[in-house]
């Protein structure tokens, strides 16, 4: 038995083992175009040997198997490992408790009041009986009429007064009582946050301060580059100015952190292609790359004990004793408990729960959270049977990754006027509850700093100089990265044959140089928003090319020459003979190159034949058939441009010619 005892102490002393629990500040994220990785540091001090330290209230999707964690010399990590939880409900429960106390001492006196308001009835009444103080044998003295008199004017004076105190009394704890209703409403629908806990286990060498730094991926957050450009001009250098859209919906607000922008993405595929073999026999399809789905981190809740509610949706009462039923075995079923509450523990591989109540819609709920509120809807009834007061109805929202709390609420009785109070205040939340989805709000930005860009093998990252902010609103927030300026070079481009309007083009290059990112961008000329462009730094070109809009001074005109323009009937053929002129002018443009475009037909049937004429000045392309003019057009300057070609085909067979 003695041997036994080591053995014994053993799990009495791991268990013995206490938790402290400490909130590291988020000091630093990396944010990357899926996905960010937060770090956080924390000192805490410790006393010597084993001890279990506990990291709260981290965001609910952490990826588990990015957790990095490390501390000073003095602790030793023996593991790692994480949990779920959510915020302690005694809190919102002892608010309850205290609202219902006010309640209920409310309710007494309005009570109270009211009892006191039916004395001052049978009062006035008892008075009103009584006031024929005569009768046929005897005449009343005027004394004794005056003395009447005086105490029933006084008496009823008394009384309505009061009855006019005590009206204006019940009005005042009506509108208190009601106000009580509605923070207890108000109560049972604040969110429940739902977290992550890292908890590690130290063996701490000697008593001191420990430091320790910790960081993990979340995939709820994201950031994408867009640019603004903008010229003062025609000949004006071009100035680029690079940002970042931060996106964030961890639940966790980034306050004035250390921000990093990378083009990383930790959820993209980096598994390298194999190629096979290719053994080729008629009908083998083409080998083609197996497309390999992205992965995001799924939390996995068996053996863990999650907790939840069930609530009806249309009042928000709690439902007790409702079915809970595993989805992968219909034999394991919970209930609620009188307050509508349940939890237990998650089978292994178990994903989610079938909840049912007699008289409502069943609700299929995945299992993704330690604390889950299930809102029920009743099933649907004849519309005669609708004759319930609409006042009962609360407004209950729904909170994304969030679920809601609740609390104990007795049950009150409550006044005809304080009913019509409930429901003009329950159309006020419905207005409270309205929100306008407009993203272009310039609200959510924020000033920007200019970043250090810092070029590593695999990625780019841009080190944001000042601590930035960024809520957990899902919304867009700009972060500015990089103004550069670049020389430009300036010229129209026209293609009347699709359009006659003239566009001023700015050309610009050694843009490969800026370590630029795909991105849309906004365009401004000469202080005026012209439009959106996207820049492709994919593309093989060495210039980029951004349209800046038309210019109506300078007028292009493209017109079928009617002298050299006709077609031939020669038996079975047709021969169509066209020439196409071109006046191009100046009224007040800029005097830069001018670039116009058109095309010869090319034929793909040997039955059809195209032959070129003349396109002088211009440059062909002899594969796609485009034509090219280029050339300077002054100011008040005209130029006359033309092209012609032939076709020859058969007419047995319909062909579109311009």
């Amino acid at each position: 038995m003695k041997q036994l005892i080591p053995f014994l102490l053993l799990p009495m002393l791991a268990f013995s083992q206490k938790e402290q629990k400490v909130n590291a500040p988020i000091t630093k994220v990396t944010v990357f175009t899926a996905g960010a990785q937060v770090e956080h540091v924390k000192q805490v001090d410790l006393k010597a040997g084993k001890q279990v330290v506990i990291f709260e209230k981290l965001t609910d999707f952490v990826d588990p198997n990015s957790i990095q964690l490390k501390s000073s010399e003095n602790a030793t990590i023996l593991s790692v490992r994480t949990r779920k939880n959510f915020d302690d409900l005694a809190i919102a429960k002892n608010d309850l408790e205290t609202l219902n106390t006010k309640h209920k001492k409310l309710s007494q006196d309005e009570r109270r009041l009211r009892d006191e308001y039916t004395v001052l009835l049978y009062d006035e009444q008892l008075l009103q009986k009584n006031n024929d103080l005569g009768s046929q044998q005897q005449a009343v003295k005027i004394s004794e009429l005056k003395e009447a008199s005086t105490f029933y004017h006084s008496k009823m004076t008394e009384i309505q007064v009061r009855k006019s105190q005590v009206e204006d009394e019940i009005e005042v704890i009506i509108r208190a009582m009601n106000e009580i209703e509605q923070e207890i409403s108000t109560r049972r629908s604040l969110p429940v946050k739902n977290y992550t806990e890292v908890e590690v286990e130290l063996d701490v060498d000697k008593s001191g301060a420990t430091d320790f730094t910790f960081s993990y991926i979340t995939p709820n957050a994201s950031w994408k580059p867009y640019y603004d450009m903008r010229s003062n001009g025609v000949g004006a250098p071009v100035l680029l100015e690079a940002k970042g859209l931060v996106s964030q919906s961890t639940g966790m607000d980034w306050t004035n952190v250390n921000l990093i922008l990378s083009t990383n993405d930790p959820y993209d595929n980096t598994q390298e292609p194999v190629i096979n073999p290719w053994f080729l026999n008629y009908y083998t399809p083409a080998p083609r790359k197996e497309p390999i789905a992205r992965t995001t981190p799924v939390y996995n809740y068996s053996g863990e004990t999650v907790f939840g509610e069930v609530l009806d949706v249309t009042t928000g009462e709690p439902l007790a004793f409702a079915k809970i039923q595993m989805s992968s075995n219909a034999q394991n079923i919970v209930t609620t408990d009188i307050n509508g509450r349940y939890s237990f523990v998650v089978p292994r591989g178990e994903s989610g729960i079938t909840v049912s109540y007699l008289g409502y819609d069943d609700v299929y709920i995945a299992i993704n959270a330690p604390f889950t509120k299930v809102l029920m809807s009743p099933q649907a009834i004849a519309m005669d049977e609708l004759e319930t007061e609409s006042y009962n109805t609360s407004a209950i929202q729904s909170y994304g990754s969030y679920s809601v709390t609740t609390g104990e609420l007795e049950e009150m009785a409550v006044s005809p006027s304080s009913r019509n109070m409930r429901k003009n205040r329950r159309s006020a939340k419905a207005d409270a509850y309205s929100w306008s989805a407009d993203g272009e709000t310039s609200a959510g930005f924020y000033n920007q700093p200019i970043a250090t860009t810092v070029e590593k093998d695999l990625r780019m990252e841009f080190q944001i100089s000042t601590p930035f902010t960024v809520p957990s609103d899902n919304a867009d927030h700009r972060v500015a990265i990089a103004v550069y300026t670049m020389n430009a070079n300036y010229e129209y481009h026209a293609v009347p044959k699709l359009d006659p309007s003239v566009y001023l083009v700015a050309q610009i290059s050694g843009w490969e140089k800026l370590n630029l990112l795909n991105g849309e961008s906004n365009l401004y000329f000469d202080g005026t928003f012209i439009g959106k462009s996207y820049i492709d730094v994919n593309s093989s070109k060495d210039t980029l090319s951004f349209s800046l809009g038309k210019d109506k001074k300078i007028v292009v005109d493209r017109k079928r020459s009617e002298e050299k323009s006709k077609t031939k009937v020669f038996g079975s053929r047709n021969k169509y003979d066209v020439q196409w002129d071109f006046t191009i002018r100046n009224n007040g443009g800029a005097s830069i190159p001018f670039i116009m475009k058109d095309h010869f037909p090319v034929s793909t049937n040997d039955d059809i034949k195209v032959k070129q004429g003349s396109y002088e000045g211009a440059v062909l392309e002899e594969k796609t058939g485009i034509l090219t003019w280029k050339f300077n057009l002054a100011k008040g300057e005209t130029k006359l441009f033309s092209f012609s070609y032939s076709v020859d085909y058969g007419n047995t067979q319909p062909i579109y010619l311009e």
